[in-house]
């Protein structure tokens, strides 16, 4: 952490007054917004959202309908599993399969029906020297925590995404898509019941047992084609960087660190080294603590567009959410909602005038240092969008399914299953325009899909043509 950043996180706590942000949300309150859970969602028969509600007059959907969504969807995700009652429903690799990847790096086949050879095999970032993914999406950033043991990831997808040619076709990803990337730490037995948790193969040793900390999810919806994006984690992950309450109990920051927040000790804070991820130890599954902070709770500061409501709504449903865990769920108790974004207006792209929710929306496990989150900055904004960009259905530049970077992950599906993708390359006249187009589009649309395969058409007269692109 900066000098810079400390003096902003002064400020903040001095802007912020006696508003409470609280990681279990209790000491919240808001007279305007209090957002209920569905009692149905926790009498064993919770299901996947199909779309998000509609509860404005206006028939537009007001905050707290996408945060019930959200968490309707994480209950059926974290639900146990129907045909197999040692796992949980996101587990079910005939639903959700895994993404894999060679050992080289490159995309495998992740829709066989053949599991991994290697159970926690995959990546946020692809290219790694051991088989376990350590590294954070963006940046590579390998993260330790405090009893030194490395943070791994995974990722899954929905089954629907393995119809690549389908969906080549399409605009939008069909509703229900859902990506879904966990961040996990090796835990003892003792800590079990306070976790999500599963058994791996870790490099040589067998059966380690992996606690998650962390979640996003991603899921398309008719009315919602930029995807509703929603980040969860363990409540002990992290304290806040302004407002950190106990100074012990932390799972990636140590009692001195924490202690040097509360105090307000600008020296010790900066040799702490807040938030600076390693990015050198690729392949070393113990290593130094790293010590982590939350620079904005709940994705939000106090001066952001609809804050108020954002913070009343996501708070006050963690809290009733909190109140009804039982049975399986009940371990859930240990998690939080930590904010949701999505876009006002779909016909328009995701710049952040569009942007609803978290406008600060960052995970503390997974996405370490990009934390600082700037929303009036000119050039990237690293939120959700600022990786995953929408084209709005007005503004016909890009297929979001194809063209432009919504999602990573279908780009190596389709590069495991060695299918090619039709990105769009705007208007090519001619066989020798398309020799001079295609290649930097290949190489500009995915790293996965880089190479053109020499096929090229035209898909609006004048306008637009798209490119053949397939893995290198």
């Amino acid at each position: 952490m900066t000098f810079n950043l400390f003096f902003r996180l002064s400020a903040l706590i001095i802007l912020l007054g006696l508003t409470s942000f609280s990681i279990n949300a209790k000491s919240y309150k808001s007279k305007a917004y209090d957002c209920k859970a569905d009692p149905g969602w926790f009498n064993g028969s919770v299901t996947m959202p199909v779309e998000v509600k509609k509860s404005n007059p206006d028939g537009t959907s007001d905050f707290c309908d996408f945060y019930q969504f959200s968490w309707q969807a994480f209950l059926y995700l974290m639900s146990t599993d129907p045909t197999d009652s040692s796992q949980r429903n996101f587990q079910n690799e005939n639903n959700y399969p895994i993404l894999e990847f060679n050992t080289d790096g490159t995309p495998a086949n992740s829709c066989d029906t053949k599991p991994a050879a290697q159970r926690f095999r995959v990546s946020l970032q692809k290219s790694t020297t051991i088989p376990e993914s350590i590294n954070q999406a963006g940046d590579g950033a390998t993260i330790y925590d405090q009893n030194g043991n490395v943070v791994y990831y995974d990722v899954r997808f929905s089954r629907n995404m393995c119809d690549v040619s389908s969906i080549n076709q399409l605009t939008n990803f069909p509703t229900g898509t859902t990506e879904i990337k966990t961040a996990w730490r090796v835990i003892t037995s003792a800590e079990a019941s306070n976790y999500i948790n599963m058994t791996a193969n870790v490099g040589t040793q067998k059966d380690v047992l992996l606690g998650l900390v962390g979640m996003h999810l991603a899921i398309a919806t008719t009315d919602h084609p930029e995807f509703v994006w929603a980040t969860y984690e363990h409540n002990n992950n992290s304290p806040d960087c302004a407002k950190p309450g106990q100074s012990t109990g932390w799972l990636f920051a140590s009692p001195q660190c924490t202690d040097a927040l509360i105090k307000g000790d600008s020296l010790a804070i900066v040799q702490c080294q807040f938030n600076q991820a390693d990015k050198q130890s690729a392949s070393q599954i113990t290593g130094t603590p790293t010590e982590i902070c939350r620079e904005y709770p709940y994705g939000t500061a106090a001066s952001d567009p609809n804050a108020e409501e954002n913070l009343g709504d996501v708070t006050s449903l963690n809290q009733h959410v909190r109140d009804n865990l039982k049975g399986d769920l009940a371990v859930l108790k240990n998690y939080f909602n930590v904010g949701d974004l999505w876009v006002s207006n779909i016909a328009l792209s995701s710049d952040i005038s569009n942007q609803r929710g978290s406008l600060r929306l960052a995970n503390t496990v997974a996405e370490t240092t990009f934390q600082d989150v700037d929303i009036h900055s000119k050039n990237f904004i690293s939120n959700c969008f600022g990786c995953h960009n929408y084209t709005g259905e007005s503004q016909n530049k890009n297929k979001n399914t194809t063209s432009g970077s919504l999602s990573h992950i279908f780009d190596d599906i389709a590069a495991g299953l060695n299918q090619c993708l039709d990105v769009q390359a705007g208007p090519i006249m001619s066989n020798s325009d398309a020799q001079t187009k295609c290649p930097s589009t290949c190489k500009n649309a995915s790293s996965a899909l880089g190479k053109w395969n020499g096929q090229w058409r035209t898909t609006v007269p004048g306008r637009m043509s798209v490119c053949g692109c397939c893995a290198p």
